[in-house]
């Protein structure tokens, strides 16, 4: 005989309708059967033998007599596990981790209440109403009928404590963020345990240690990979990592950490990486030479980074590429100008560095600022090059000490928004071609929406166009320079005043020396 013990079951005109949500099935020995057709206990909810016939008071009673028989099946069908029991206790083992007194109500991990099959009352109101999924994985539990664990994620409440290495028994689990909280210790090398991990977020919370390096050389099926916000340090890449088998990475993000060392020249081997943060750390040397083929958002802001950035680097870069941000570094030497000539580099933030002028990285050329500029006519704003063929919208150069006339090749990318070049010893006349480009009064040009050009040594008399700007056309400051017009009443002179005509003078018999 075979019992079949239905998890929900109703009643519809006095027949038996079983309607349910899965079937266990359970073999009785035949001294077990009976001569009614039909055994029903309504209040338990289960059913042995389910008939067409209606359900009579005589034979309810006649099948009395094995109700007790039955009482332990039904115990054990009310236990019936349908999460991996390894699953269960590396779930206990993750909230025991955390300190007690940071599980507030209203939390997530608040409703894991053990004595609950996790996987069988999945967004429930009893228990686990959030933070885990589950799903039939391997052949194993497809055979024992077993659910796996196959996300883990916290909300971010603040939860202390740490994270249990018992983490690395989840094998199954394929996304597990543990963001925004204040998780401290080091993080578990067992995490390089889960093969199946395509989504690791660890962000902005307080792990410690260096990252261990069976991360780097064992999570071959990882997409994404957020280390950003806590307190990590050591080397990167650790010196255990085969960056090979992270070819099919897309983010990695590591700022805001302690992490030093060098920078791998080579990039290349992250063959699918998209995004690339490793601002906010303390790493030095030289920039990579070769970046990810298919990134188009970098940053390493914010390091101890230093050397050139020359035209070598340039052709280093993804074709892809849309954000470059290498601001707050020890950079030196020259701004290639073919980096403004990017075929999809939109946002170029190099400021605060130690550039010293902006180039033609060709052998027969010299800097475009002491030539008197690049290609571009400085009375059209028209270019003879590529640069009006530019998809910048936003250039930063601002804080290094770059010199040389004002290029006005800026003046001609048609995309062009916001051009910060303050706090360098740029000199010259400001060409009116900028004061064009913020009119929109070029064709085909999108206006300037910010021009900085304060705290240089740009002089003469301001083009009678800038006077034609209004505090809606612009954002603009002209001032700390050797201007010799710009009153106050001018938006663009305010919150400041010109630099003493000596300073200016020296400044100008220096370039003269210098043959500037």
């Amino acid at each position: 005989m075979y019992v079949h013990i239905y998890r929900k079951l109703y009643i519809k005109s006095r027949r038996c309708t079983p309607i349910l949500s899965h079937t266990h099935t359970l073999s009785l020995p035949s001294s077990l059967l009976f001569s009614s057709p039909l055994f029903f206990v309504e209040g338990i909810g289960f059913i042995f033998h389910c008939s067409l016939g209606l359900i009579t008071m005589a034979s309810m009673f006649r099948s009395l007599s094995v109700v007790m028989v039955f009482t332990a099946l039904l115990s054990a069908e009310l236990s019936v596990q349908l999460t991996h029991p390894s699953d269960v206790q590396a779930l206990m083992d993750v909230k025991a981790a955390l300190d007690p007194s940071t599980i507030q109500p209203g939390s997530c991990v608040i409703t894991w209440d053990f004595s609950l099959d996790p996987c069988d009352h999945l967004f429930s109101d009893e228990a686990f109403s959030c933070g885990i999924n589950c799903e039939k994985e391997g052949e194993a539990a497809e055979k024992e009928g077993l659910l796996r664990i196959t996300s883990v994620k916290l909300d971010s409440f603040g939860y202390g404590g740490s994270l249990s290495p018992s983490i690395g028994n989840l094998t199954f689990l394929q996304y597990l963020q543990v963001s925004g909280n204040n998780l401290s210790g080091p993080i578990p090398e067992a995490v390089s345990h889960l093969a199946q991990l395509s989504f690791l977020d660890l962000s902005h919370n307080a792990f410690s240690g260096s990252i261990p390096g069976p991360i780097f050389g064992s999570l071959t099926s990882l997409r994404s990979l957020n280390l950003a916000g806590n307190c990590l340090s050591g080397r990167w890449p650790p010196a255990t990592d085969n960056t090979n088998n992270l070819s099919g990475l897309t983010e990695l993000r590591l700022y805001s950490n302690s992490l030093s060392g060098s920078i791998p020249s080579d990039l290349r081997s992250f063959k699918e990486l998209q995004i690339l943060d490793l601002s906010t750390n303390a790493f030095y040397g030289d920039i990579p030479l070769h970046f990810p083929p298919m990134a188009i958002s970098i940053s390493l802001k914010n390091n101890r980074l230093s050397g050139e950035f020359s035209q070598a680097h340039v052709k280093g870069l993804s074709p892809l590429l849309n954000v470059l941000d290498l601001s707050g570094n020890n950079l030196s030497g020259p701004v290639d100008i073919s980096l403004f000539k990017h075929p999809s580099l939109q946002q170029l933030n190099l400021s605060y560095n130690a550039f010293t002028d902006i180039a033609d990285g060709s052998e027969d050329s010299t800097r475009s600022g002491k030539s008197g500029n690049s290609s571009v006519n400085t009375t059209t704003g028209a270019d003879d090059g590529n640069a009006n063929k530019s998809e910048m919208v936003a250039i930063d150069l601002s804080y290094n000490h770059i010199s040389g006339r004002l290029p006005t090749i800026f003046a001609s990318m048609e995309r062009l928004a916001s051009l910060s070049l303050s706090h360098n010893a740029f000199s010259g006349r400001i060409e009116p071609v900028y004061a064009l480009k913020a009119l929109a009064g070029i064709v085909g040009l999108e206006p300037l929406r910010r021009l900085m050009l304060d705290g240089n040594y740009l002089s003469g008399p301001l083009p009678p166009l800038f006077m034609r700007l209004l505090p809606n056309n612009i954002v603009a400051s002209f001032v700390d320079n050797c201007l010799l017009n710009c009153p106050s009443r001018f938006f663009f002179c305010q919150g400041g005043t010109q630099k003493p005509d000596n300073i200016c003078r020296i400044f100008d018999t220096k370039e003269e020396e210098e043959g500037v």
